[in-house]
Order: structure tokens, then sequence, then C-alpha cells
């Protein structure tokens, strides 16, 4: 098993991820009643993180698990960077929205700002722990590195955001998780590229990464406080069905390719 595990670790991270995952959200599949909160966060925790934390303790030994968890804490990054991670994709979701539903979401969002702002950083932070600080030591702690250096940052990436959103598919099953599941592959996979981006302009930090994700799910979340009651059947369709995360992200990857000319500002050596 060391063997083939050494051989192929992204292989075997991955055949591990999915069902352990799986398998602590199977209860809640067939029991949708039930409070998802523990079953989110031992899916995330047995599936990418203990499936990373095996593969690495079985290919490289307890040496490479110090600086794995140190990066849990590195901190150390440009402060446009930590503006980009905790309130980039506030900002941009709105903007979007707004051109979509109307300018009377962009102007209720300014005028409640103060009132909006202290509920999104207590979403921030308190949603850290039910989902993105167990899903992303796997996703973008161990995997991403390793498949940017195999096939190359965009491909890399491309594939990862596939597998990530592959990984949510009993979501739509148990029912906590809405909208169109294109929607969600989309959005996996734009925000997949701009994960890369800001992950190789930080040094790879898995703290930077877990606030990130954070910050999408808490602008999402509160978005829908300034959403006017009189939206057109287009607008609201586009908003339940997930389509302005998808879009948002979409342009915003967009513009990452094109500037950093598909290397996401990779670097290898």
């Amino acid at each position: 098993m060391r063997a083939a595990v050494s051989n192929h670790p992204l292989v075997a991270f991955f055949l591990l991820a999915f069902p352990l995952s799986w398998v602590a959200v199977l209860p809640l599949v067939l029991n949708p009643a039930q409070a998802p909160e523990p079953f989110l966060i031992l899916g995330a925790l047995a599936g990418p993180t203990l499936s990373a934390l095996i593969v690495m303790g079985l290919t490289e030994g307890r040496s490479a698990l110090r600086p794995f968890l140190a990066r849990y804490v590195q901190w150390r990054a440009g402060i446009l960077w930590w503006l980009i991670v905790l309130f980039g994709a506030l900002a941009a979701l709105t903007v979007v929205a707004a051109v979509v539903v109307g300018p009377q979401l962009l102007a209720g969002f300014l005028s409640g700002l103060g009132r909006l702002m202290p509920t999104y950083l207590i979403t921030l932070v308190a949603g850290v722990i039910l989902g993105p600080l167990w899903e992303e030591p796997g996703w973008r702690g161990f995997a991403l590195p390793r498949l940017q250096r195999r096939y190359g940052p965009l491909s890399g990436t491309l594939l990862l955001g596939l597998l990530w959103a592959l990984w949510h598919a009993p979501g739509f099953f148990g029912g906590w998780l809405g909208g169109s599941p294109l929607a969600l592959l989309v959005s996996s996979l734009a925000f997949s590229i701009i994960m890369s981006w800001i992950y190789n302009n930080t040094h790879g930090s898995i703290l930077l990464m877990i606030l990130l994700h954070s910050s999408s799910s808490a602008a999402i979340s509160v978005g829908t406080f300034v959403l006017p009651s009189s939206m057109s059947f287009a607008a609201t369709s586009l908003v339940n069905g997930g389509w302005i995360p998808a879009l948002t992200y979409s342009l915003a990857a967009l513009l990452v390719i094109l500037a950093s000319r598909g290397t996401l500002s990779y670097r290898t050596g």
C-alpha cells in the first residue's frame, strides 16, 4: 500500500477524500431534517484534510507534517492580498449583482453598510468552522501544489475545481445545497482559478485559503439581505440559481488568466 500511494499520491488522496466525506454525510442525506453542521464538519475533516495527512504520512513521513501545519498560521502577505481575501468577493459580488438586479441593490448595500459589515465579519469568522478550516488544507494545502507541478497551474487548477465541484454532489441530494448544479460547477472552476492565483502570491498560505473560502460564503449569505423584493423574474432566477457568483467569479477568473498570461503567478523551483 505504501508503494502504491507513493507512486500515485494524488490518486490516493482523491480516492480517500471522496468516500470518507460521502460516508460521513450519508446520515444527513438519508435524513435531511437533522442539523447539518456536525455532519458537514465531519465530512470536510474526514475527507480532504484527513486524506492529505494520511497520504503525506505514508509518502513523506512525519517530517512533512510540521511545515504543512505551519502554513495554517502563515499570515505574512501584503496588505493588498489581505484586503482581496477578506473583502474582494463581497465587493465583486455586490457590483455584479447590482448590474443584474438593478442599481437599487447597490444603493441599499451602501446605505446599510454600517449594519451589514458586522454581520458579514461575524459570518465570515463563524463560517470558517463549518467547512473551509477542514476543506482547504486538503484541496489547496495538499492537492493544489502537486497538481500545479504535474499538470501546470491552469490545467491543474481546473482539474481541482472539477473534482471540488463533484465532491459537493451529496449536498444536492441532502438538500443543504440549493441552486443549479451547473452554476456550482462554473463557480467552482472559476473560483479555483482565483484561489490558485492568490495562493501562488501568498507563499502557499493555507490560512488565507481558509479565509478566502469563508469570505466568499459569507458574502453570498449576507448579500441576500439587500436584495430588493421587486426583482424581475429573470433576476430572481439568476439569484436563486446561484448564477451571480458563477458570473462574478468567471469574470474575475478571466481577468486573472489574462493578467497572469495563464500562469496564475505560479513559479517553478
